[in-house]
């Protein structure tokens, strides 16, 4: 069974440049919309202007941490 999404954004929130590029990069070959954030204060801000469907979220942040983040 095939399931069809009305939205495929994610945020996508890492705050090493290289592997965050690897893995952007693979999403969108998936034809995913990615949005990217560096640190925990930029990931809240484009979840809630963005509304993503799911957040890839790296734990260990500057500014703002994972965890911090999930309890926003």
């Amino acid at each position: 069974m095939d399931f069809i999404l009305d939205s495929e954004a994610i945020l996508f929130v890492e705050d090493d440049r290289k592997i965050g590029n690897i893995i952007k990069g693979h999403l969108e070959q998936e034809n995913f919309i990615v949005m990217t954030a560096c640190d925990g204060e930029g990931a809240l801000l484009l979840f809630y202007k963005e509304e993503p469907d799911l957040i890839l979220l790296d734990l260990m942040l500057s500014k703002l941490g994972g965890m911090d983040i999930l309890k926003k």
